[in-house]
């Protein structure tokens, strides 16, 4: 599911997520964060990218499985984008879970 909003998150001393928080609940991530790039959609935005410019053609992002950590009598565990913004911020970019795939791929 495509989310696109921003949330705050909790890094480790070597700067990997170890939470976050998002509509008003913190989510304890559970298993290895694993880091990747993403290529930036440029081409949405301008003809083309200029030659010798500092425009990013990528972006850091980060999957993640969590859990919340209250509020729900049975967690299930949810797969997560997360994504570094340029401006250091960060943005929940889309979310999966087991039990839905189970819904809609049985």
């Amino acid at each position: 599911m495509l989310i696109g909003e921003p949330v705050d998150v909790e890094l480790s001393p070597s700067g990997a997520p170890v939470r976050f928080f998002w509509r008003g609940s913190t989510y304890g991530i559970i298993s290895a964060p694993e880091p990747w790039l993403a290529r930036e959609a440029w081409w949405q935005t301008a003809d083309r990218a200029t030659r010798g410019s500092n425009t990013p053609l990528e972006r850091e992002m980060w999957r993640v499985d969590a859990v919340p950590l209250r509020g729900m009598l049975q967690p299930g565990d949810t797969s997560f984008d997360l994504c570094r913004q340029r401006d250091g911020s960060w943005q929940l970019e889309q979310a999966w879970s087991g039990e839905l795939d189970e819904r809609l791929f049985a």
